[in-house]
């Protein structure tokens, strides 16, 4: 008897997967539909507002359904996904601009070992040397050593109260040991801070123009980024109206860089405290992006300094002590989120190195002053490349830290993307397209880290091959 009912609900199980199975072919129809509509007017595939109501209309149906709510959005999200994919194969593949970004510096590097001469103004790399004492320390620990063990996840304790105790001195908060996670490099961090927070079709504010990684995080996690588009004409102020509208949709995350790259743009405190309390306000985490802070030329507000809202900061040794190779940086956040960060950081990479978190200990105080003398020669450099982008014709902002420059190439349009292959193909210049930080088609971003000749030949060249392009 109880195996005549079982087989017989089977049955009717079976029937109710074809009607489903029915019922999504006629979806899929709907979904080509719109697909072929959306390419005809030039429309983006992903369309947040309506993924959105999709999920809302799922969640509202299960529930009135008495189906468990949960169980009804993981539906909707796999049909968002089956949509995009299906829609995203009537149009030609679009590398990710955060790949785009490596392809050219592989470009280039391959070329220099060639033994090309080029003068590299597209890498974000401090090219002065790294403090001494980094590789005094961490040769001094490899020689002790017979074998190289696992090491914590949770970092090295010195290194952890060292940074602890840096935060607290220079924001005069109160940081624990259980705020701090060693990560190897400030982009495995912000990853991780996206990956701990961020769930499936969540919203992601990212102010552009910004470095690509923070839209290639986002999509790896199945997340969707909101732009928020700022202006040269404007400063490159973050406009809070704009920012308000995109906060009332509620997204997950808001992204800040500050300073930023490229713009070298520094929030003034009062707009920081205005953005900071619009987070507040929709309880928007915000992801604080700080490794240029120690190039600024005025203060730069941090979200250390708001402990009323919820937030993460990152920031790294890359940067601030040419160590970009070391692989290391560091996180501070709530001890909950903290916690998920270091189970994603024990699953994937284990711990960051001992000799590497040593030598980021010996340089922290920088006693000899060695990088920051460096980052002085560097800031001069930058005052020096403004001038010549001056004489050269050149519209852009003074950054306020950082040390990049974005400035926009005056006269007839021109597609950044063609004219750095130009100019790298003819001139042996290295620059980024301003199309790389969102839609900043006429741009350049030059990183300023070479020598003063370098970077002075360098843009005399840019002014140059801008002449012989428009004139194409």
């Amino acid at each position: 008897m109880d195996e005549h009912a079982l087989t017989r609900l089977r049955a009717e199980l079976r029937s109710v997967d074809s009607e489903l199975i029915r019922a999504l072919a006629r979806r899929i129809r709907l979904v080509k539909k719109i697909g072929m509509l959306k390419q005809k007017l030039e429309i983006g595939v992903v369309d947040p507002a309506a993924e959105r109501s999709v999920i809302e209309n799922f969640v509202a149906s299960a529930k009135k359904a008495g189906v468990d709510e949960r169980a009804g959005r993981r539906i909707a999200e796999l049909l968002i996904e089956v949509s995009v994919g299906l829609q995203m194969q009537r149009r030609p593949p679009k590398a990710p601009k955060d790949s785009l970004l490596k392809q050219l510096s592989q470009k280039m590097l391959a070329a220099e070992k060639r033994g090309r001469k080029l003068i590299r103004l597209d890498i974000g790399e401090p090219r002065f040397k790294t403090p001494s004492a980094a590789a005094r320390e961490a040769k001094r620990y490899l020689s002790q050593k017979a074998t190289i063990l696992y090491g914590s996840s949770e970092g090295l304790p010195e290194l952890v109260d060292a940074i602890v105790e840096r935060l607290n001195d220079q924001y005069g908060i109160r940081l624990q040991r259980s705020n701090v996670l060693v990560v190897p490099g400030g982009r495995f961090g912000i990853y991780a801070a996206i990956r701990s927070t961020v769930a499936s079709l969540e919203q992601v504010v990212v102010p552009q123009p910004a470095w690509p990684a923070y839209e290639s995080c986002v999509s790896l996690v199945g997340g969707r980024t909101l732009v928020v588009s700022t202006r040269l004409e404007n400063g490159w102020d973050i406009d809070l109206s704009t920012l308000e509208e995109a906060l009332k949709l509620r997204p997950k995350m808001l992204v800040l860089n500050n300073p930023s790259n490229p713009t070298g743009k520094v929030l003034s405190a009062k707009r920081f405290e205005a953005v900071m309390e619009l987070a507040r306000k929709y309880r928007t985490i915000v992801l604080s992006d700080e490794v240029y802070t120690s190039y600024s030329n005025v203060p730069v507000p941090t979200v250390l300094e708001h402990p009323e809202c919820e937030a993460i900061y990152v920031n790294s040794f890359s940067k601030e002590f040419s160590m970009t190779g070391w692989r290391v940086g560091y996180v501070v956040a709530d001890e909950q989120t903290i916690r998920k960060m270091r189970a994603f950081l024990e699953t994937t990479l284990t711990n960051v190195p001992e000799f590497v978190q040593r030598a980021a200990l010996a340089v922290i105080d920088d006693v000899r002053g060695e990088a920051a003398h460096a980052r002085e020669r560097i800031g001069k450099r930058v005052r020096m490349a403004c001038e010549e982008l001056r004489e050269g014709g050149f519209e852009f902002r003074a950054p306020d830290g950082g040390f990049y420059l974005f400035p926009r190439i005056t006269g007839r349009e021109i597609d950044s993307e063609k004219f750095v292959d130009y100019l790298f193909t003819k001139y042996a210049v290295g620059v980024l397209p301003g199309s790389i930080f969102g839609e900043y088609r006429n741009f350049l971003r030059l990183a300023i880290t070479e020598s003063e000749v370098a970077v002075k030949t360098g843009i005399r060249r840019i002014v140059k091959a801008i002449g012989e392009w428009q004139r194409r």
